[in-house]
């Protein structure tokens, strides 16, 4: 079995930024010149996620950040941060990130066939920022097959 591996740099918009990223996988299938098997996306750091969605503007802008926000909130109804137990031990604001990207997922793989993916019309592949603050990250891309 042959193995292409890519890393693709993104920056990142803080508190649910999405960006969409299906396109680099495809590049990366395309470039890797093999025809049947799966691409692995994985992004790096601890406070980001990739997942499948639809990108319209109701979900990238509002909807899921408002889904995530009642599993974890960022700060209360007067606008002070919640806190977590993580701030104690990094000092920092975003225990609600870790959560969040812990309800996500830190890779997605997805199978590919005569070399496209098996994704439907309406599923982008998504990468996810939950820190509280804007930042840069790597998707590590890894195809496998023939």
């Amino acid at each position: 079995m042959a193995v292409f591996t890519q890393t693709k740099t993104y920056e990142t918009k803080a508190h649910m930024g999405m960006i969409d990223v299906t396109g680099d996988f495809q590049s990366a299938v395309s470039k890797s010149g093999l025809m049947n098997g799966i691409i692995t996306g994985f992004t790096t750091g601890g406070v980001a996620g990739l997942t499948t969605l639809e990108f319209e503007p109701g979900l990238v802008h509002h909807d899921l950040k408002a889904a995530m926000d009642i599993f974890s909130p960022y700060q209360d109804e007067t606008g002070r941060v919640i806190h977590y137990y993580h701030h104690e031990t990094w000092h920092d604001d975003n225990g609600s990130s870790h959560i969040k990207a812990a309800l996500l997922s830190p890779f997605i793989t997805v199978p590919f066939v005569n070399g496209k993916l098996t994704i439907g019309p309406w599923q982008n592949l998504t990468l996810i920022e939950c820190d509280t603050r804007n930042r840069v990250r790597d998707i590590v891309f890894q195809v496998m097959g023939e």
